[in-house]
């Protein structure tokens, strides 16, 4: 027993020398800076989750740029906002639009545009978020208006970044769709 003790310990004592011989990389990013949207939700442990928020509505999980939310159940909604570059040493204000969807026939009739006023509101001022400086990341805040959903239907908001004239939104995370239902 002794011996193989003194086997795995060598073994281990040899495992760890060699790790810590190893080169240290410094990954840093080289492209433009970009914005994009992170699903901060996606990936949480489901007794985490806020309440309203749904992994699932109609058979369509939550991705890293959707979401589904009940107007009765969610306070405050929040969408994370994120700089893939360098911080800027003052605030950064990225400009956001509304966006439409193609809806698949089968879903015309349920899956319908929420509209400003009467789904939800936005907290930001004219349609911009704010990332402040010596930061990567900003809110996009919502307030969905509870009793403003029809049982059965779902109402979408696709929100697209236009950026500004210093970043660029990114290409692939650019838009993110929040589905409201009861």
């Amino acid at each position: 027993m002794k011996k193989i003790s003194l086997y795995i310990f060598s073994f281990l004592l040899l495992t760890i020398s060699m790790v810590g011989c190893q080169e240290e990389r410094e990954i840093i990013y080289t492209g433009p800076s970009v914005v994009e949207f992170k699903n901060h939700i996606l990936g949480r442990n489901a007794a985490y989750r806020p309440a309203g928020v749904f992994a699932n509505a109609t058979g369509t999980p939550m991705t890293l740029v959707s979401r589904h939310v009940s107007v009765n159940n969610r306070g405050r909604d929040s969408i994370l906002v994120q700089l893939v570059g360098p911080q800027s040493s003052s605030d950064m204000v990225i400009n956001f639009g509304v966006g439409t969807m193609d809806v698949p026939p089968a879903q015309q009739n349920t899956l319908v545009p929420a509209v400003e006023g009467t789904h939800f509101n936005f907290v930001n001022p004219g349609k911009t978020v704010t990332i402040p400086a010596n930061s990567s990341s900003g809110w996009i805040l919502i307030d969905p208006i509870p009793g403003s959903t029809t049982a059965g239907n779902q109402y979408y908001l696709a929100l697209d970044l236009l950026g500004n004239d210093q970043v660029s939104p990114s290409q692939n995370y650019s838009r993110f769709t929040t589905y409201y239902r009861n």
